[in-house]
């Protein structure tokens, strides 16, 4: 998110999910569903294993 200069909102908006649940993610509260890994994979062209944590 930082590297690509995105805002939680942007994130938000990106993925199809709150700005609420972004920072559940980033700080560890929550992890996404497999929807939504699914997205931040295609969408950010970011290696799937990267984000299942592989």
């Amino acid at each position: 998110m930082y590297k690509m200069n995105f805002t939680q909102r942007n994130l938000s908006e990106i993925l199809g999910v709150s700005p609420s649940r972004i920072s559940d993610y980033l700080r560890g509260r929550s992890e996404p569903t497999l929807k939504v890994a699914r997205a931040m994979s295609q969408k950010l062209k970011i290696n799937a294993d990267i984000i299942l944590g592989v």
